[in-house]
């Protein structure tokens, strides 16, 4: 698991440099071209065979681990530190007192700086310091010691500005996280609250409408059957008062489903009450297949909204139901045969797209249009669906 200063390191390392526009651990890889150019070509630098191979090699790897590894333990970081330190001091061994080869003991401290613990990091630091300072004498004057010390400090106060400047960056996108979902919480809290208005609303105007509108029904039913009326007249009273029953507790699950959500529902039974309320339609189920509860209140509402247009747009015309298995989903079919196709422009109500937007809810795919003789409704739901239980009998 890395350490906090290790992932605020790779978040700095990660950055663009505004001025080239690559990530930052690129830049710094970069500068290791100039750096050997500097050793091999420049006059000045003087360094001898032996401390430049015994150095060169231990030096470039560590540069080169740091500048493509982003994420590192501690004790690779522990070790990189020290490949740059010890292969830059040797090169400094071999040369004649502050020459380039400092810029790897300087990257050494300031690896360790970024990205250990304050107590490791100087527990690396302060030994790479001395250890340069001393390599790099014997100098004429204190001045020019205490300007190797301060070059190596500068480098370790850079890479621990850096690390702290990365940690209140994460710091700030921590707060700005814990904001927005406050406020997704708070939204989701209004939602809820704005469902249980909407579920009183639906419960004071709808079921008491329908409520009366059954006690006016069953007083125009006994009324009926005082006065001597046809029995089609009261067998029509009849149908209309189990509608109206049948929309009260219609209205009561639609109120339980904006309080609590949609709840399990026993969709053969349901499909075959609805087709009792339809005395022209045909209702098959095939044995033994389950719907979650959302997938079930859509084929409940889907095949509901397609027998009401059954009925209204080809009265007296016989249906057919059918909720079968479609490979390893299910589909619903509600087909009815009037005789001829629909009139142009006819089913294009507000009923379809409610069907739409339910199927797209669940991931469904809903396919409505005219037959050669009459209309067909066609809800294909998805297969394996997380809120789906498939059992074969």
């Amino acid at each position: 698991m890395s350490t906090p200063a290790a992932r605020t390191a790779r978040r700095v390392e990660h950055d663009r440099s505004p001025l080239l526009g690559v990530p930052r651990r690129l830049v710094s890889l970069l500068w290791l071209p100039i750096v050997l150019f500097l050793l091999f070509w420049s006059p000045a630098q003087q360094v001898s065979p032996t401390w430049l191979y015994a150095g060169l090699v231990p030096a470039v790897a560590g540069w080169v681990v740091f500048a493509l590894h982003r994420s590192m333990p501690p004790v690779a970081t522990i070790l990189t530190s020290i490949a740059l330190a010890g292969g830059g001091i040797a090169l400094l061994a071999g040369s004649d007192g502050w020459t380039t080869s400092a810029a790897f003991p300087m990257m050494a401290v300031f690896v360790a700086a970024l990205r250990l613990p304050y107590r490791t990091a100087l527990f690396v630091d302060v030994p790479v310091i001395a250890a340069t300072t001393i390599v790099v004498g014997p100098y004429t004057s204190l001045w020019d010691a205490l300007l190797v010390v301060a070059a190596l400090t500068a480098m370790v106060l850079f890479g621990i500005g850096r690390r702290d400047s990365a940690r209140r960056i994460e710091e700030h996108e921590r707060t700005l996280v814990a904001d927005a979902r406050a406020r997704e919480e708070h939204a989701r809290a209004e939602a809820i609250a704005d469902r249980a208005r909407v579920a009183r609303d639906v419960h004071d105007v709808l079921a008491h409408s329908l409520s009366a509108l059954a006690v006016q029904l069953q007083g125009a039913r006994l009324m009926a059957l005082r006065d001597g009326a046809a029995p089609d007249t009261i067998a029509q009273i009849e149908r209309a008062q189990r509608l109206a029953s049948d929309g009260i507790t219609e209205a009561r699950r639609a109120v339980r489903a904006l309080r609590e959500g949609p709840a399990p529902v026993d969709v053969a039974e349901e499909l075959r009450e609805l087709g009792r309320a339809h005395p022209d339609a045909t209702v098959e189920v095939a044995d033994g297949l389950r719907l979650g509860a959302r997938e079930g209140e859509t084929v409940l509402r889907t095949a509901q909204e397609a027998l009401s247009n059954a009925r209204k747009h080809a009265p007296g015309a016989p249906v057919t139901v059918h909720l079968r298995r479609d490979g390893d989903g299910a589909e619903l079919e509600v087909v009815d045969v009037a005789g001829a196709p629909p009139p142009p422009g006819d089913g294009e109500g507000s009923g379809l797209a409610g069907m739409a937007e339910r199927a797209a809810l669940v991931g469904a795919e809903l396919q409505t249009g005219p037959t050669p003789d009459g209309w067909r409704v066609r809800l294909r739901l998805p297969a394996r669906s997380p809120d789906r239980e498939r059992i074969t009998t």
